[in-house]
Protein backbone atom coordinates (compact mmCIF):
# COMPACT_ATOMS: atom_id res chain seq x y z
CA UNK A 1 0.00 0.00 0.00
CA UNK A 2 3.03 2.29 0.11
CA UNK A 3 2.56 3.28 -3.53
CA UNK A 4 -0.90 4.64 -2.65
CA UNK A 5 0.25 6.58 0.40
CA UNK A 6 -0.11 10.01 -1.25
CA UNK A 7 -3.56 9.14 -2.57
CA UNK A 8 -4.85 7.90 0.78
CA UNK A 9 -3.49 10.89 2.70
CA UNK A 10 -4.78 13.43 0.16
CA UNK A 11 -8.39 12.16 0.06
CA UNK A 12 -8.55 11.82 3.85
CA UNK A 13 -7.25 15.37 4.34
CA UNK A 14 -9.95 16.50 1.89
CA UNK A 15 -12.72 14.73 3.85
CA UNK A 16 -11.37 15.98 7.20
CA UNK A 17 -11.11 19.58 5.99
CA UNK A 18 -14.60 19.68 4.46
CA UNK A 19 -16.30 18.42 7.63
CA UNK A 20 -14.23 20.58 10.00
CA UNK A 21 -15.23 23.62 7.98
CA UNK A 22 -18.92 22.70 8.02
CA UNK A 23 -19.13 22.08 11.77
CA UNK A 24 -16.76 24.89 12.85
CA UNK A 25 -18.53 27.56 10.77
CA UNK A 26 -21.83 26.45 12.31
CA UNK A 27 -20.42 27.27 15.75
CA UNK A 28 -19.21 30.68 14.51
CA UNK A 29 -22.56 31.84 13.11
CA UNK A 30 -23.80 33.60 16.30
CA UNK A 31 -20.49 35.50 16.56
CA UNK A 32 -20.60 36.44 12.87
CA UNK A 33 -24.19 37.58 13.22
CA UNK A 34 -23.24 39.96 16.03
CA UNK A 35 -20.07 41.22 14.36
CA UNK A 36 -21.74 42.10 11.05
CA UNK A 37 -25.15 42.94 12.56
CA UNK A 38 -26.98 40.36 10.45
CA UNK A 39 -30.34 38.64 10.59
CA UNK A 40 -30.53 34.87 11.12
CA UNK A 41 -31.40 34.39 7.44
CA UNK A 42 -28.44 36.50 6.33
CA UNK A 43 -25.85 34.82 8.53
CA UNK A 44 -27.08 31.35 7.55
CA UNK A 45 -26.08 32.15 3.95
CA UNK A 46 -22.43 31.97 5.02
CA UNK A 47 -22.90 28.28 5.74
CA UNK A 48 -25.48 27.54 3.05
CA UNK A 49 -23.50 29.17 0.20
CA UNK A 50 -20.80 26.50 0.38
CA UNK A 51 -23.30 23.66 0.87
CA UNK A 52 -25.37 24.93 -2.05
CA UNK A 53 -22.46 25.20 -4.49
CA UNK A 54 -20.90 21.93 -3.37
CA UNK A 55 -24.12 20.00 -3.95
CA UNK A 56 -24.93 21.75 -7.22
CA UNK A 57 -21.41 21.14 -8.60
CA UNK A 58 -21.06 17.51 -7.49
CA UNK A 59 -22.10 15.82 -10.74
CA UNK A 60 -19.85 18.11 -12.77
CA UNK A 61 -16.86 17.33 -10.56
CA UNK A 62 -17.59 13.62 -10.78
CA UNK A 63 -17.28 13.83 -14.55
CA UNK A 64 -14.14 15.99 -14.31
CA UNK A 65 -12.47 13.10 -12.49
CA UNK A 66 -12.41 11.17 -15.72
CA UNK A 67 -11.06 14.10 -17.76
CA UNK A 68 -8.19 15.28 -15.56
CA UNK A 69 -5.47 13.44 -13.69
CA UNK A 70 -6.45 13.02 -10.01
CA UNK A 71 -3.35 14.82 -8.74
CA UNK A 72 -3.98 17.87 -10.89
CA UNK A 73 -7.69 18.01 -10.01
CA UNK A 74 -7.07 17.62 -6.28
CA UNK A 75 -4.15 20.09 -6.29
CA UNK A 76 -6.29 22.72 -8.02
CA UNK A 77 -9.18 22.09 -5.63
CA UNK A 78 -6.96 22.37 -2.53
CA UNK A 79 -5.44 25.58 -3.93
CA UNK A 80 -8.80 27.23 -4.67
CA UNK A 81 -10.22 26.06 -1.33
CA UNK A 82 -7.26 27.42 0.61
CA UNK A 83 -7.28 30.80 -1.16
CA UNK A 84 -11.05 31.26 -0.76
CA UNK A 85 -11.16 30.36 2.93
CA UNK A 86 -8.09 32.50 3.74
CA UNK A 87 -9.51 35.55 1.97
CA UNK A 88 -12.78 35.07 3.85
CA UNK A 89 -10.91 35.49 7.15
CA UNK A 90 -9.82 38.98 6.13
CA UNK A 91 -13.03 40.44 4.67
CA UNK A 92 -14.45 43.52 6.35
CA UNK A 93 -17.85 43.49 4.63
CA UNK A 94 -20.39 40.68 4.82
CA UNK A 95 -21.29 40.83 1.13
CA UNK A 96 -17.76 39.70 0.17
CA UNK A 97 -18.15 36.52 2.20
CA UNK A 98 -20.87 34.99 0.06
CA UNK A 99 -19.04 34.90 -3.32
CA UNK A 100 -15.92 33.57 -1.59
CA UNK A 101 -17.93 30.83 0.08
CA UNK A 102 -19.53 29.98 -3.27
CA UNK A 103 -16.10 29.55 -4.84
CA UNK A 104 -15.04 27.43 -1.89
CA UNK A 105 -18.11 25.24 -2.48
CA UNK A 106 -16.99 24.37 -6.01
CA UNK A 107 -13.59 23.28 -4.67
CA UNK A 108 -15.26 21.34 -1.86
CA UNK A 109 -17.32 19.39 -4.41
CA UNK A 110 -14.12 18.30 -6.17
CA UNK A 111 -12.45 17.33 -2.89
CA UNK A 112 -15.38 15.44 -1.35
CA UNK A 113 -16.65 13.61 -4.45
CA UNK A 114 -13.23 12.25 -5.43
CA UNK A 115 -12.58 10.13 -2.31
CA UNK A 116 -14.75 7.02 -2.93
CA UNK A 117 -14.12 7.15 -6.70
CA UNK A 118 -10.33 7.22 -6.33
CA UNK A 119 -10.42 4.37 -3.83
CA UNK A 120 -12.40 2.28 -6.32
CA UNK A 121 -10.21 3.25 -9.28
CA UNK A 122 -6.72 2.86 -7.81
CA UNK A 123 -6.77 0.83 -4.59
CA UNK A 124 -6.63 -2.99 -4.76
CA UNK A 125 -10.12 -4.55 -4.24
CA UNK A 126 -9.16 -6.34 -1.02
CA UNK A 127 -8.43 -2.97 0.60
CA UNK A 128 -11.58 -1.11 -0.56
CA UNK A 129 -13.64 -1.66 2.57
CA UNK A 130 -10.73 -0.63 4.81
CA UNK A 131 -10.16 2.59 2.86
CA UNK A 132 -13.86 3.45 2.71
CA UNK A 133 -13.90 3.02 6.47
CA UNK A 134 -10.80 5.17 6.89
CA UNK A 135 -12.34 7.87 4.68
CA UNK A 136 -15.53 7.84 6.76
CA UNK A 137 -13.39 7.97 9.90
CA UNK A 138 -11.86 11.22 8.61
CA UNK A 139 -15.35 12.72 8.18
CA UNK A 140 -16.17 11.63 11.75
CA UNK A 141 -13.04 13.28 13.11
CA UNK A 142 -14.01 16.46 11.24
CA UNK A 143 -17.51 16.44 12.73
CA UNK A 144 -16.08 15.93 16.24
CA UNK A 145 -13.19 18.39 16.02
CA UNK A 146 -14.99 21.19 14.18
CA UNK A 147 -17.20 22.47 17.03
CA UNK A 148 -14.40 22.16 19.60
CA UNK A 149 -11.77 23.88 17.44
CA UNK A 150 -14.25 26.54 16.36
CA UNK A 151 -15.25 27.40 19.92
CA UNK A 152 -11.64 27.57 21.17
CA UNK A 153 -10.38 29.65 18.25
CA UNK A 154 -13.26 32.12 18.50
CA UNK A 155 -12.60 32.61 22.22
CA UNK A 156 -8.85 33.12 21.72
CA UNK A 157 -8.49 34.89 18.35
CA UNK A 158 -12.00 35.76 17.19
CA UNK A 159 -14.11 34.60 14.24
CA UNK A 160 -11.43 35.03 11.47
CA UNK A 161 -9.46 32.14 13.00
CA UNK A 162 -12.30 29.72 12.15
CA UNK A 163 -11.72 30.31 8.43
CA UNK A 164 -7.96 29.97 8.82
CA UNK A 165 -8.30 26.41 10.21
CA UNK A 166 -8.41 25.19 6.64
CA UNK A 167 -5.19 26.82 5.40
CA UNK A 168 -2.64 24.37 6.87
CA UNK A 169 -4.85 21.44 5.82
CA UNK A 170 -5.16 22.80 2.28
CA UNK A 171 -1.38 23.24 2.04
CA UNK A 172 -0.78 19.71 3.33
CA UNK A 173 -3.37 18.36 0.90
CA UNK A 174 -1.69 20.16 -2.01
CA UNK A 175 1.66 18.64 -1.06
CA UNK A 176 0.37 15.07 -1.22
CA UNK A 177 -1.93 15.68 -4.21
CA UNK A 178 0.92 17.20 -6.22
CA UNK A 179 2.94 14.00 -5.72
CA UNK A 180 -0.02 11.76 -6.54
CA UNK A 181 0.24 11.48 -10.33
CA UNK A 182 3.78 10.08 -10.08
CA UNK A 183 2.49 6.90 -8.41
CA UNK A 184 -0.61 6.11 -10.52
CA UNK A 185 -1.42 5.57 -14.16
CA UNK A 186 -4.16 7.80 -15.61
CA UNK A 187 -5.79 7.68 -19.03
CA UNK A 188 -8.24 10.53 -19.66
CA UNK A 189 -11.69 9.58 -20.92
CA UNK A 190 -12.33 10.46 -24.54
CA UNK A 191 -15.26 12.51 -25.80
CA UNK A 192 -16.53 16.02 -25.30
CA UNK A 193 -17.43 17.32 -21.87
CA UNK A 194 -21.20 17.53 -21.38
CA UNK A 195 -21.54 21.29 -20.86
CA UNK A 196 -25.32 21.25 -21.26
CA UNK A 197 -25.71 18.48 -18.69
CA UNK A 198 -23.46 20.36 -16.27
CA UNK A 199 -25.61 23.49 -16.69
CA UNK A 200 -28.96 21.72 -16.32
CA UNK A 201 -27.79 19.66 -13.32
CA UNK A 202 -26.49 22.80 -11.64
CA UNK A 203 -29.77 24.64 -12.23
CA UNK A 204 -31.91 21.68 -11.10
CA UNK A 205 -29.92 20.95 -7.95
CA UNK A 206 -29.63 24.65 -7.18
CA UNK A 207 -33.40 25.13 -7.50
CA UNK A 208 -34.26 22.11 -5.35
CA UNK A 209 -31.76 23.10 -2.65
CA UNK A 210 -33.13 26.66 -2.61
CA UNK A 211 -36.66 25.21 -2.41
CA UNK A 212 -35.80 23.20 0.70
CA UNK A 213 -34.01 26.10 2.36
CA UNK A 214 -36.72 28.66 1.63
CA UNK A 215 -39.33 26.27 3.01
CA UNK A 216 -37.23 25.66 6.13
CA UNK A 217 -36.62 29.35 6.85
CA UNK A 218 -39.90 30.97 5.77
CA UNK A 219 -42.47 28.18 6.05
CA UNK A 220 -45.06 26.81 3.65
CA UNK A 221 -46.83 30.12 3.07
CA UNK A 222 -44.03 32.02 1.33
CA UNK A 223 -44.83 32.97 -2.28
CA UNK A 224 -41.43 31.73 -3.52
CA UNK A 225 -42.13 28.01 -3.01
CA UNK A 226 -44.30 27.36 -6.06
CA UNK A 227 -41.99 29.18 -8.54
CA UNK A 228 -38.96 27.34 -7.13
CA UNK A 229 -40.76 23.99 -7.33
CA UNK A 230 -41.75 24.65 -10.93
CA UNK A 231 -38.20 25.73 -11.82
CA UNK A 232 -36.73 22.61 -10.22
CA UNK A 233 -39.16 20.37 -12.12
CA UNK A 234 -38.49 22.12 -15.44
CA UNK A 235 -34.70 21.90 -15.05
CA UNK A 236 -34.97 18.26 -13.96
CA UNK A 237 -36.97 17.34 -17.08
CA UNK A 238 -34.51 19.27 -19.27
CA UNK A 239 -31.57 17.48 -17.61
CA UNK A 240 -33.09 14.01 -18.13
CA UNK A 241 -34.01 14.69 -21.77
CA UNK A 242 -30.55 16.10 -22.46
CA UNK A 243 -28.70 13.19 -20.84
CA UNK A 244 -30.72 10.56 -22.71
CA UNK A 245 -29.65 12.01 -26.07
CA UNK A 246 -25.88 11.88 -25.40
CA UNK A 247 -23.44 9.01 -25.76
CA UNK A 248 -21.10 10.63 -23.19
CA UNK A 249 -23.49 12.17 -20.63
CA UNK A 250 -22.62 13.90 -17.39
CA UNK A 251 -24.57 11.19 -15.54
CA UNK A 252 -25.28 7.90 -17.25
CA UNK A 253 -28.91 7.23 -16.30
CA UNK A 254 -28.45 3.55 -17.12
CA UNK A 255 -26.40 3.27 -13.91
CA UNK A 256 -29.67 3.40 -11.97
CA UNK A 257 -30.66 0.12 -13.59
CA UNK A 258 -27.90 -1.48 -11.50
CA UNK A 259 -29.62 -2.77 -8.37
CA UNK A 260 -26.92 -2.09 -5.78
CA UNK A 261 -26.12 1.39 -7.10
CA UNK A 262 -29.79 2.33 -7.06
CA UNK A 263 -30.14 0.86 -3.57
CA UNK A 264 -27.09 2.81 -2.34
CA UNK A 265 -28.45 6.13 -3.60
CA UNK A 266 -31.93 5.76 -2.12
CA UNK A 267 -30.56 4.11 1.01
CA UNK A 268 -28.12 6.96 1.68
CA UNK A 269 -30.87 9.51 1.03
CA UNK A 270 -33.19 7.90 3.61
CA UNK A 271 -30.41 7.26 6.14
CA UNK A 272 -29.33 10.90 5.97
CA UNK A 273 -32.94 12.13 6.26
CA UNK A 274 -33.27 10.16 9.50
CA UNK A 275 -29.80 10.72 10.97
CA UNK A 276 -29.32 14.40 10.08
CA UNK A 277 -32.93 15.17 10.97
CA UNK A 278 -32.31 13.55 14.35
CA UNK A 279 -29.11 15.58 14.86
CA UNK A 280 -31.15 18.70 14.11
CA UNK A 281 -33.72 17.85 16.81
CA UNK A 282 -31.33 16.57 19.50
CA UNK A 283 -29.98 19.96 20.69
CA UNK A 284 -33.55 21.16 21.29
CA UNK A 285 -34.21 18.04 23.35
CA UNK A 286 -31.00 18.34 25.35
CA UNK A 287 -31.21 22.09 26.01
CA UNK A 288 -34.93 22.89 26.05
CA UNK A 289 -36.46 19.77 27.59
CA UNK A 290 -33.52 18.46 29.64
CA UNK A 291 -32.19 21.96 30.51
CA UNK A 292 -28.62 20.91 29.73
CA UNK A 293 -25.99 23.57 29.14
CA UNK A 294 -24.76 24.28 25.61
CA UNK A 295 -21.40 22.71 26.52
CA UNK A 296 -22.95 19.48 27.80
CA UNK A 297 -25.25 19.38 24.79
CA UNK A 298 -22.22 19.74 22.51
CA UNK A 299 -20.47 16.86 24.28
CA UNK A 300 -23.57 14.68 23.88
CA UNK A 301 -23.67 15.53 20.17
CA UNK A 302 -20.08 14.31 19.78
CA UNK A 303 -20.82 10.79 21.09
CA UNK A 304 -22.34 9.31 17.91
CA UNK A 305 -19.72 10.61 15.42
CA UNK A 306 -16.98 9.65 17.90
CA UNK A 307 -18.22 6.07 18.00
CA UNK A 308 -18.69 6.12 14.23
CA UNK A 309 -15.06 6.96 13.51
CA UNK A 310 -13.89 4.11 15.77
CA UNK A 311 -16.20 1.53 14.13
CA UNK A 312 -15.36 2.77 10.62
CA UNK A 313 -11.66 2.25 11.29
CA UNK A 314 -12.22 -1.48 11.86
CA UNK A 315 -14.91 -2.11 9.25
CA UNK A 316 -12.51 -4.22 7.15
CA UNK A 317 -12.07 -6.60 10.09
CA UNK A 318 -15.84 -6.93 10.48
CA UNK A 319 -16.04 -7.83 6.79
CA UNK A 320 -14.11 -11.02 7.56
CA UNK A 321 -17.14 -12.25 9.52
CA UNK A 322 -20.06 -10.49 7.82
CA UNK A 323 -21.04 -9.87 4.22
CA UNK A 324 -21.42 -6.28 2.98
CA UNK A 325 -25.19 -6.75 2.75
CA UNK A 326 -25.32 -7.90 6.39
CA UNK A 327 -23.36 -4.83 7.52
CA UNK A 328 -25.76 -2.52 5.64
CA UNK A 329 -28.82 -4.22 7.13
CA UNK A 330 -27.20 -4.22 10.57
CA UNK A 331 -26.53 -0.49 10.32
CA UNK A 332 -30.18 0.13 9.46
CA UNK A 333 -31.44 -2.11 12.28
CA UNK A 334 -29.29 -0.25 14.82
CA UNK A 335 -30.46 3.11 13.43
CA UNK A 336 -34.05 1.97 13.93
CA UNK A 337 -33.27 0.83 17.48
CA UNK A 338 -31.65 4.18 18.34
CA UNK A 339 -34.70 6.07 17.01
CA UNK A 340 -36.98 3.87 19.14
CA UNK A 341 -34.86 4.62 22.21
CA UNK A 342 -35.04 8.38 21.52
CA UNK A 343 -38.81 8.08 21.02
CA UNK A 344 -39.04 6.44 24.44
CA UNK A 345 -37.04 9.25 26.10
CA UNK A 346 -38.76 12.02 28.04
CA UNK A 347 -37.53 14.99 30.05
CA UNK A 348 -36.93 12.61 33.00
CA UNK A 349 -35.18 9.75 31.20
CA UNK A 350 -31.98 8.41 32.77
CA UNK A 351 -28.91 9.98 31.06
CA UNK A 352 -27.36 6.53 30.71
CA UNK A 353 -30.27 5.46 28.51
CA UNK A 354 -29.71 8.47 26.23
CA UNK A 355 -25.97 7.87 26.01
CA UNK A 356 -26.61 4.21 25.11
CA UNK A 357 -28.93 5.35 22.31
CA UNK A 358 -26.26 7.71 20.99
CA UNK A 359 -23.63 4.94 21.10
CA UNK A 360 -25.94 2.64 19.13
CA UNK A 361 -26.51 5.46 16.63
CA UNK A 362 -22.74 5.85 16.23
CA UNK A 363 -22.30 2.11 15.62
CA UNK A 364 -25.05 2.19 13.00
CA UNK A 365 -23.29 5.06 11.19
CA UNK A 366 -19.93 3.30 11.37
CA UNK A 367 -21.40 0.15 9.82
CA UNK A 368 -23.72 1.70 7.26
CA UNK A 369 -21.61 4.43 5.65
CA UNK A 370 -18.58 2.41 4.46
CA UNK A 371 -20.57 -0.77 3.74
CA UNK A 372 -23.18 1.01 1.60
CA UNK A 373 -20.46 2.96 -0.20
CA UNK A 374 -18.72 -0.34 -0.94
CA UNK A 375 -21.96 -1.94 -2.20
CA UNK A 376 -22.77 0.98 -4.49
CA UNK A 377 -19.31 1.67 -5.89
CA UNK A 378 -18.41 -2.00 -6.41
CA UNK A 379 -21.42 -2.49 -8.66
CA UNK A 380 -20.37 0.20 -11.16
CA UNK A 381 -18.69 -0.53 -14.49
CA UNK A 382 -15.20 0.75 -15.25
CA UNK A 383 -15.04 4.45 -16.09
CA UNK A 384 -18.19 5.43 -14.22
CA UNK A 385 -16.92 5.68 -10.65
CA UNK A 386 -16.55 9.46 -10.73
CA UNK A 387 -20.16 10.06 -11.70
CA UNK A 388 -21.27 7.29 -9.35
CA UNK A 389 -19.50 8.86 -6.40
CA UNK A 390 -20.99 12.23 -7.35
CA UNK A 391 -24.49 10.77 -7.52
CA UNK A 392 -24.17 9.28 -4.04
CA UNK A 393 -22.83 12.61 -2.76
CA UNK A 394 -25.90 14.39 -4.16
CA UNK A 395 -28.19 11.80 -2.52
CA UNK A 396 -26.55 12.52 0.83
CA UNK A 397 -26.86 16.29 0.39
CA UNK A 398 -30.55 16.11 -0.51
CA UNK A 399 -31.08 13.77 2.45
CA UNK A 400 -29.49 16.30 4.81
CA UNK A 401 -31.71 19.11 3.57
CA UNK A 402 -34.85 16.99 3.60
CA UNK A 403 -34.06 15.70 7.10
CA UNK A 404 -33.78 19.17 8.62
CA UNK A 405 -36.92 20.31 6.80
CA UNK A 406 -39.02 17.24 7.62
CA UNK A 407 -38.02 16.91 11.28
CA UNK A 408 -38.47 20.64 11.87
CA UNK A 409 -41.94 20.61 10.32
CA UNK A 410 -42.96 17.48 12.24
CA UNK A 411 -41.79 18.95 15.53
CA UNK A 412 -43.80 22.13 14.93
CA UNK A 413 -46.85 20.09 13.87
CA UNK A 414 -46.85 17.86 16.95
CA UNK A 415 -46.09 20.75 19.30
CA UNK A 416 -49.10 22.66 17.93
CA UNK A 417 -51.27 19.51 17.98
CA UNK A 418 -50.56 18.74 21.64
CA UNK A 419 -50.48 22.34 22.86
CA UNK A 420 -52.31 22.84 26.15
CA UNK A 421 -51.83 25.97 28.23
CA UNK A 422 -52.26 23.87 31.39
CA UNK A 423 -49.23 21.73 30.55
CA UNK A 424 -45.65 22.91 30.97
CA UNK A 425 -43.97 23.86 27.69
CA UNK A 426 -41.03 21.62 28.54
CA UNK A 427 -43.31 18.56 28.70
CA UNK A 428 -45.06 19.53 25.45
CA UNK A 429 -41.76 19.79 23.60
CA UNK A 430 -40.67 16.44 24.99
CA UNK A 431 -43.86 14.75 23.75
CA UNK A 432 -43.56 16.37 20.32
CA UNK A 433 -39.95 15.19 20.00
CA UNK A 434 -40.98 11.67 21.02
CA UNK A 435 -43.49 11.51 18.17
CA UNK A 436 -40.94 12.84 15.70
CA UNK A 437 -38.49 10.09 16.62
CA UNK A 438 -41.27 7.47 16.50
CA UNK A 439 -41.96 8.41 12.87
CA UNK A 440 -38.19 8.39 12.24
CA UNK A 441 -38.06 4.83 13.60
CA UNK A 442 -40.84 3.81 11.21
CA UNK A 443 -39.01 5.36 8.25
CA UNK A 444 -35.78 3.66 9.33
CA UNK A 445 -37.61 0.32 9.53
CA UNK A 446 -38.79 0.80 5.93
CA UNK A 447 -35.21 1.56 4.88
CA UNK A 448 -34.12 -1.64 6.65
CA UNK A 449 -36.62 -3.66 4.63
CA UNK A 450 -35.47 -1.90 1.46
CA UNK A 451 -31.82 -2.73 2.19
CA UNK A 452 -32.63 -6.47 2.15
CA UNK A 453 -32.88 -6.13 -1.65
CA UNK A 454 -29.12 -5.59 -1.92
CA UNK A 455 -27.31 -8.32 -3.80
Amino acid sequence: MKKHFNLIVAINIAALMALIDLSAINIALPTLRTHFNLSVAEVSLILMATMFMSSASALTMGKMLGKFAPGKLLSAAFLVYGIATTLTAFVTQYYWMIPLRLVQGVAEAALYVTGPALIKNYIEPQYHQKEYGRWMMSTGIGICLGPLLGAVLIDVWGWPAVFLINLPLALAGMFFAFRLDKSISFTPQKGRFDVGGALYSFLFLGAIILFFNVMTKFGMQTRWLIPLAILALVFFVMFIRHEKRLSEPLLDLNLFKINNFRQANLGFFLFFVINVGGRFIHPFYFEETRSLSTTVSGVMMMIAPGVMLFVSLYIDKLERYFKTKQLVIGGNILLTLSMIMFAASSENTNPGFLITGLIILGISMGLYYPATTQAGMKSLPTGSHGMGSASISVSKSLGKLMGVLLFGMLFQFFFTLFFDSRVAEQALKSEAIQWVFLLAAMLSFLNTLYSTRLK
